[in-house]
């Protein structure tokens, strides 16, 4: 079996896992795509008669490693996701990570029972939100009379330097941990990195992911000494505007200890979905 056949097993499992249990896994198909030997995703998968019921996804990041998994309905409590968990810690072990974060959708009542077998703290916790089409004439009319001064361009490949810089101030990362993640990114062809401009100079960033109809907006950042000016909500009411044009879904992720954020988005006609936790490993 190829790695592209075993993707689409993972694919028809998600589906699987979040319409019986209603919830939205985070698998990071980005990097799932990407082999490990360009820092992509490491993965582990259980077959039983040819049939995907397990699945183990390691996402690592300058030193730092989250997992995410799940397994089929009707072959939960059999030690499968257990069975994973151990062949993934071997592999953890050797790989010199800072930071372990285990995620799991906060509905998903499966997922805390698993993790409460595990030496963990609560980390954080992000929200999924989608903008609600119901605010679209909302969204239109204020986009069309912002947008003069603030203006959205494609980042060209000689400017990966604002975007690392950008990150740096907006996310706290070094200027190493920024530029890994940059090349990083730039290997996935669905994705498109984003200058916001205000008076023809950058102002932010942002990063859109588009596939089967949904766009997800990622690492969205004004630079701190622009922020109050209205710059992000003109920036995400023009990406709205255009995402609509192309009969997309928009959606992003927002960490609840971002009150400022969370209302921004809120504003702009974006709604929670679900809530996914992040559980600190330390055994």
């Amino acid at each position: 079996m190829t790695t592209t056949d075993t993707l689409k097993d993972v694919e028809e499992l998600q589906r699987r896992c979040e319409q019986f249990d209603g919830i939205s896994l985070k698998l990071n198909w980005d990097m799932l795509r990407q082999p490990p030997s360009s820092e992509g995703a490491e993965w582990l998968v259980t077959y039983e008669d040819e049939l995907l019921v397990g699945f183990l996804g390691m996402y690592s990041i300058s030193g730092e490693m989250e997992v995410c998994g799940m397994v089929r309905p009707g072959y939960r409590r059999r030690g499968i996701f257990t069975s994973l968990w151990k062949r993934a810690r071997s592999i953890i072990i050797g790989s010199n990570v800072s930071k372990l974060l285990l995620n799991a959708p906060a509905a998903s009542t499966t997922a805390k029972a698993f993790l409460s077998t595990l030496p963990l703290s609560f980390n954080h916790a992000e929200y999924q939100m989608k903008w609600d089409g119901a605010s679209a004439h909302l969204a239109s009319s204020e986009a069309s009379s912002a947008s003069g001064a603030v203006i959205l361009r494609p980042a060209g490949d000689d400017e990966a330097h604002i975007l690392v810089d950008l990150d740096c101030g907006g996310f706290n990362m070094t200027k190493e941990e920024a530029s890994k993640v940059y090349e990083l990114q730039k290997q996935e062809e669905l994705q498109e990195h984003i200058i916001i401009e205000l008076d023809g100079h950058p102002a932010g960033k942002m990063r859109l992911w588009t596939e089967d109809n949904e766009t997800w907006i990622y690492g969205f950042t004004v630079d701190k000494k622009l922020r109050g000016l209205g710059i992000g909500r003109s920036a995400l009411l023009q990406t709205i505007e255009r995402e609509r044009r192309n009969y997309n879904g928009v959606n992003l992720e927002v960490a609840l200890d971002n009150p400022n954020a969370l209302k921004l988005y809120e504003s702009c006609g974006f709604v929670i979905l679900n809530k996914q936790d992040y559980y600190r490993y330390i055994g």
